[in-house]
């Protein structure tokens, strides 16, 4: 009977999910290999020729760069002894030791002439024979290299991008994850758990999966994160100047150099990847806080002990200080949980303790000092009432996209590892994302009040998905000509029909335009010198377009050519699109309808 709950998440990845999920990947693994029917013994000769051919190359290579070498040298020793002979005997009757240097003279032209002979008549053939060898090498190699793709053709155009995802959905039932993240599940998380849906301008959605956890509501988003800092330029001259010292009753003049520098701040747009997991919840719902990461992995028990007992003093201060003008925040009974997952700016004491139960406490710790089974307390945590947000460092080291060609090759042990150890990782990684809600009991076990869905939405997926679709399209296609710098893209449905939606891109990026600024300092010599630096200012600039994406139906059994060629069919009735530009993007089909 498949598990209806997690409670204890670090234990229960440990001893039940990691390796059912291991077996799963296996499992896929196989069934792919046999149904691609690829010739696995044969590869492996093919991939051992070309690490033959290839160690081979890389000694006949050195061997080249070594007569090269000698070659050279060979060379120089020549042209100095010619030069040497030649000047000796222009001026040899000048000599006191003529006879000396005239054998010297004459062995410099014999080893001239040796040297010659040996560089034309010897090395130079032998390093044209060795350039033919790594030539005919190199065209093995790529033969080889050729069959050895074509090897795994088969095996390579089986992988698709809802690979990781549909292991994870066999691996872990509990965690239901959607198909796409469509209108209907954003609006549920808008109007029944009060997500935000304000248009942030510096933020764009590069990757999103959405789903529930017994009803309740989720999903998981890597973003393009833009703000407008400042950058530090600086400029530099060099001044010099003369002063005279008396030395010895004489004027002497000496030459001081100094290195002027100035420096400007400037407006300057920085960018960086952002993932994290948004869950829906009708617990606690008048409840919200913020807690940041204790690090607590990286600490020993008595580390940890030491922390806690300088800590929790101050807060029991601010607990009483809280009480005395009217607040609530009182500390809790557990003083390392108190201290560890903070969150002292919670709102609503009453709710903190009903869904921060002793269970619940246990977990989390367990959670935040552990040292190999997952990440530690890697996570920040905030609750905004019924919504929580929680965002975990690894996640931003992992690829959430699932695409194909983190598996390919053409070595079938390398597919092989690639397509496990991706698979694997991404599986953990999804899981601890999660950890922090599935170790708070009541999330599990509370199911939401039944929502009215509306009968109409303005589209069939949402924003997110539409973001997230446009991020994988050719984003010079997409942005202004001009723009120089990473760009945010924003989505606005234009019109929804049937599976098919029509949304404007907006892109925004900047312009960098050179500039110099002047200033002036005082130099050593007791002048203003102007110092130039060089800036580059950022200009915005934008460029809306329009793209058309399909949203699959589920209950269609078309396969992607057919899919292809009926979407080009649609489109090709009002619009001018070639059968090339159309992208496939997961279980999308889209296209840029104005370039």
């Amino acid at each position: 009977m498949e598990n209806t709950h997690i409670y204890e998440p670090l234990k229960e990845f440990k001893n039940i999910y990691k390796e059912r999920h291991k077996k799963n990947v296996d499992e896929l693994f196989e069934s792919l290999v046999s149904q691609s029917k690829v010739d696995i013994k044969e590869n492996a000769d093919t991939i051992k020729a070309i690490n033959k051919f290839t160690e081979a190359k890389k000694n006949v290579t050195q061997k080249i760069n070594n007569y090269s070498f000698l070659r050279g040298f060979l060379i120089i020793i020549t042209i100095i002894f010619l030069f040497y002979s030649i000047y000796t005997l222009t001026n040899l009757n000048e000599s006191e030791n003529f006879w000396l240097e005239l054998s010297l003279s004459i062995l410099g032209i014999l080893l001239s002439i040796l040297f010659i002979y040996l560089t034309v008549k010897k090395i130079n053939p032998f390093i044209k024979e060795l350039k033919k060898n790594k030539d005919d090498l190199t065209k093995k190699i790529d033969e080889k290299t050729k069959l050895s793709i074509e090897q795994m053709r088969p095996l390579n155009e089986l992988f698709n991008e809802e690979m990781p995802v549909s292991l994870f959905k066999k691996t872990i039932p509990l965690i239901n994850l959607d198909n796409i993240f469509d209108y209907k599940r954003f609006d549920y998380l808008v109007n029944k758990f009060g997500l935000s849906d304000a248009v942030d301008l510096n933020r764009s959605t590069l990757f999103v999966k959405s789903g529930d956890i017994n009803g309740n509501p989720f999903y998981i988003a890597n973003d393009l994160v833009h703000h407008l800092g400042t950058k530090t330029y600086t400029g530099s001259i060099t001044i010099s100047w003369t002063t005279y010292t008396t030395i010895n009753n004489k004027r002497v003049a000496q030459t001081r150099t100094q290195v002027l520098t100035a420096s400007v701040n400037k407006p300057f747009p920085y960018y960086h990847e952002e993932s994290y997991l948004v869950y829906g919840n009708e617990v606690a719902p008048l409840l919200s806080f913020s807690r940041t990461d204790s690090d607590a992995e990286h600490m020993s028990q008595k580390q940890i002990d030491k922390f806690v007992d300088r800590k929790i003093k101050k807060l029991e201060k601010k607990s009483a200080k809280s009480i005395k003008k009217g607040g609530d925040y009182t500390v809790l009974g557990h003083s390392e949980f108190e201290v560890l997952f903070g969150a002292t700016n919670r709102d609503h004491e009453v709710q903190f303790r009903l869904l921060f139960t002793p269970l619940a406490q246990k977990q989390l710790l367990e959670l935040m000092k552990d040292k190999v089974i997952g990440y530690g307390d890697n996570f920040d945590f905030i609750k905004r009432k019924m919504i929580n947000i929680i965002y975990p460092d690894h996640l931003n080291m992992i690829k959430l996209d699932g695409d194909p060609k983190n598996y390919y090759s053409n070595d079938f042990k390398e597919i092989e590892k690639n397509f496990k150890t991706y698979n694997n990782e991404y599986f953990k990684a999804i899981y601890f994302a999660f950890a922090p809600v599935l170790a708070i009991p009541l999330y599990q076990q509370h199911k939401p009040h039944e929502y009215i869905y509306k009968d109409l939405y303005p589209s069939n997926a949402s924003f997110y998905e539409h973001e997230s679709v446009a991020n994988k399209l050719d984003i010079n296609k997409l942005k202004n000509v001009l723009s120089s710098t990473n760009n945010i893209l924003k989505t606005e449905v234009i019109k929804s029909a049937d599976n098919l939606d029509e949304v404007k891109v907006t892109a925004y990026g900047y312009q960098s335009i050179p500039r110099v600024d002047y200033q002036t300092k005082m130099g050593g010599d007791g002048k203003l010198h102007t110092i130039p630096i060089h800036w580059d200012e950022y200009i915005p600039v934008f460029k809306d377009s329009t793209i058309n994406i399909e949203v699959p139906k589920e209950e269609t059994k078309e396969t992607h050519t057919e899919r292809i060629r009926n979407y080009f069919e649609r489109l090709h009735k009002d619009k001018n699109v070639n059968q090339k530009d159309i992208r496939r993007v997961g279980k999308f089909l889209a296209v840029i309808i104005n370039k």
